[in-house]
């Protein structure tokens, strides 16, 4: 499946995605000399996939409960915890809580034993099919060899804009309470002697760039050919290609929210991407296919529990060595 689908800005202008010392991601076409900026990355296109099947924390939208996943559960040094799961995690199923946490060895033995016996692909599948379909790399899991420890992404997609023009603006965010810093006691509040924008109080001038495009496109594709490939049984290479058209069919059922002052909406769907309903349904017996066959974890959900011990204070003498290493780092650039 490889589809390139034209989107519209929502507003008039949009900020692509940008990195600190870098800044945007644009390059020249040597074909047709206009400028191309990638919006989102393949990266991040599959973080807002993966957020189409998840309602919050842990939990994964109504009519999905037979797909297989793990969920951990943290519980701080304060007592407060916080869920989340193999469908958020970096890196999915080979999250280093995951696969190096020192009180999940017996699971860390059990996957590597899978992947040694019945491979990646079906040892992945088994936990966490949306891993398998996104792509892992087991590089904290030990007693595996690299070159059995890793599976490419299956579904990719990317935001470009082509014939983009940069647009730079700027402005000022006012502080209604004390708009000059006026009155304001900075150094009663932080501690030091600091201006009143530093600690988030009067004037704060910023840059802004947006950019317009001649077009916006949402390139996808599906490798499946690789899924073909895969050596699993048909019920589960078809949960795999239904699993992504039901991701895409639910990310563009709305407006695609990149991020703020990010927002797009496709211009024609797809038929086959037009009912995440039907794409829902016809996965449910897929699914169902596949545990008569054995091939999920039963139950669905792996659940694991873990507790945080307070963080080691650095000795005087491993804060000295730190301050010297940042010290040279520093006459260095």
């Amino acid at each position: 499946m490889q589809h390139n689908l034209l989107l519209r800005s929502v507003l008039p202008t949009f900020v692509p995605a940008g990195f600190v010392d870098v800044g945007h991601s644009t390059v020249r076409d040597a074909r047709s000399g206009k400028t191309l900026v990638i919006v989102d990355s393949v990266q991040s296109i599959a973080n807002h996939l993966e957020a189409t099947i998840v309602t919050q924390p842990g939990q994964v939208i109504a009519g999905l409960e037979a797909m297989p996943f793990l969920r951990l559960t943290i519980t701080d040094p304060h007592g407060r915890t916080r869920v989340t799961s193999s469908l958020e995690l970096p890196h999915r199923l080979a999250s280093g809580w995951f696969c190096r946490s020192a009180n999940l060895k017996p699971f860390q033995q059990e996957l590597a034993e899978r992947i040694l016996d019945d491979g990646i692909a079906a040892a992945t599948f088994h936990y966490c099919p949306n891993s398998l379909l996104h792509g892992v790399f087991y590089s904290q899991l030990a007693g595996l060899d690299p070159n059995v420890a890793k599976t490419p992404r299956l579904l990719t997609a990317e935001v470009v804009a082509r014939g983009a023009q940069s647009v730079a603006d700027g402005g000022v965010a006012k502080d209604p309470l004390f708009p000059s810093g006026d009155g304001f006691d900075v150094e009663g509040l932080v501690g030091e002697k600091a201006t009143a924008a530093e600690v988030g109080a009067g004037f704060i001038p910023f840059r802004h760039q947006a950019f317009i495009a001649e077009e916006i496109e949402l390139a996808v594709y599906l490798a499946e050919g690789r899924i073909e490939r895969l050596p699993l049984p048909d019920p589960a290479r078809e949960v795999l290609t239904l699993l992504a058209r039901l991701k895409l069919a639910r990310l563009l059922a709305e407006p695609l929210d990149l991020r703020a002052h990010c927002i797009f909406q496709a211009e024609e769907v797809p038929a086959e991407l037009s009912d995440p309903a039907a794409l829902l349904k016809a996965l449910q017996e897929k699914l169902a296919a596949c545990r008569s066959l054995g091939l999920l974890a039963n139950p669905a959900v792996t659940e694991f529990a873990l507790t945080l011990g307070a963080a080691k204070e650095k000795s005087k003498k491993g804060k000295a060595a730190v301050a010297v290493a940042a010290a040279a780092t520093e006459e260095d650039s």
